[in-house]
């Protein structure tokens, strides 16, 4: 009797990839400082009150990389800061001149807000520089759904 092969069933999850990512806003910031001084500093510049959020933390290679979190209810937008470099290891490899990385998620983002809120985070004091990330090109952008 002949044995017969199963084939194995993967998951494609570039959809839900996509789908997370359509209304999103990804920012990468360079600043040396310990994350709950950027977050203080991030929270006193934009009037903000993002806090950390212990059960969003991400773990990769037995690494905990802090998340801290925001939401605009009446504007149905929510803010969300990872820190991206822990020591010498970093949540998302590909990006690994970047410190912090913050996501906007939800609501209609005005084009204004989203051209220049990089150019408000580098007034931030010992922020050296931000810019606009594409999600397409961060091939580990699925640690940064939570």
């Amino acid at each position: 009797m002949k044995a017969i092969k199963q084939k194995k069933q993967v998951l494609d999850n570039s959809m839900i990839e996509d789908e997370f990512f359509e209304d999103a806003m990804l920012i990468g910031i360079v600043c040396p400082l310990p994350s709950y001084q950027f977050v203080w500093r991030i929270n006193k510049a934009f009037n903000y009150m993002f806090e950390r959020t212990h059960e969003f933390e991400v773990e990769v290679k037995n690494e905990f990389y802090e998340v801290y979190c925001f939401a605009e209810e009446e504007k149905l937008i929510e803010h969300t800061i990872y820190v991206n470099r822990k020591n010498t290891h970093f949540l998302l490899d590909e990006i690994k001149h970047i410190d912090f990385i913050w996501m906007i998620k939800g609501g209609a983002l005005p084009q204004e807000y989203t051209t220049q809120l990089p150019m408000y985070l580098n007034e931030v004091n010992a922020v050296v520089h931000s810019f606009i990330l594409n999600p397409q090109q961060l091939k580990s952008k699925h640690l940064l759904i939570l």
